[in-house]
């Protein structure tokens, strides 16, 4: 099972509603917040550790122990070679984090997890032309004659890539055109959900333990804005959750 969770920064309009609720969060995460020079930044990070809080109390609290209205946790952090964070107890949980401009999301699971959020800019598309795969290429264009927007399409892309750089916990320097992405035959880059598998190069047809991942595509309206999502796992998972978070 993965959940996830989201909350916007439009939650906190302002330093002194970020200060009232730092009783939410753990000694750690108030520093980092502190640490933020700018308000758009100490609301990303106020929220990321709100989520992380909330996340993390729901799961102990279904596996039975937690109670809802506990006190913050105290969260303990231990890092992977490339920076990855994984909670130092809590052996069982994984999660994973990522932001963009108004909105935070972290996704939860028993198994490794990636999670990328994305908002839509203008001018992009020439990094797919630079960087993808020249079968991810050729994937643009099969859905473009689709009908989809080529906008749409590249975002959705991109934070499947993005995911599964965070899931390996490598990064960039694992390379965007290492992998092949491969869309379900029910989906469609630029529709509301879109499932499908990413692999590295050469291994489509293996597909070889931690070789490759499954993933999910999430299509989201902010307004005007539009934002793409993915979350990636290295099994297929049917049972995947969404909280909008309120504080």
């Amino acid at each position: 099972m993965i959940r996830i969770y989201r909350a916007g920064t439009a939650l906190l309009p302002d330093e002194e509603t970020i200060l009232r609720n730092m009783v939410f969060l753990d000694e750690e995460r108030k520093r980092k917040v502190w640490q933020c020079r700018n308000l758009e930044d100490k609301k990303r990070s106020f929220l990321a550790g709100y989520l992380i809080q909330k996340g993390t109390k729901e799961w102990m609290a279904k596996e039975g122990g937690l109670q809802g209205g506990a006190k913050p946790l105290f969260l303990s952090y231990v890092y992977s070679k490339y920076g990855k964070p994984y909670f130092r107890e809590e052996k069982e949980l994984y999660f994973n984090i990522s932001h963009s401009k108004n909105y935070v999301v972290c996704a939860f699971s028993d198994k490794e997890v990636g999670i990328d959020i994305q908002i839509h800019k203008k001018g992009k598309g020439d990094i797919a032309q630079r960087f993808f795969s020249t079968e991810d290429r050729m994937l643009m264009e099969t859905l473009a004659d689709g009908g989809r927007s080529r906008e749409e399409i590249f975002f959705a892309l991109w934070t499947v890539k993005e995911a599964f750089m965070k899931l390996t916990g490598e990064g960039l320097r694992q390379g965007l055109d290492t992998t092949v992405i491969e869309i379900a035959e029910d989906g469609g880059a630029g529709s509301e959900e879109c499932p499908g598998g990413i692999w590295k190069q050469g291994r489509i047809r293996k597909r070889a333990e931690r070789d490759g991942a499954y993933f999910q595509i999430y299509e989201e309206r902010d307004g005007m804005s539009k934002y793409s999502m993915a979350v990636c796992s290295y099994e297929a998972d049917g049972d995947i959750q969404r909280k909008e978070v309120r504080i």
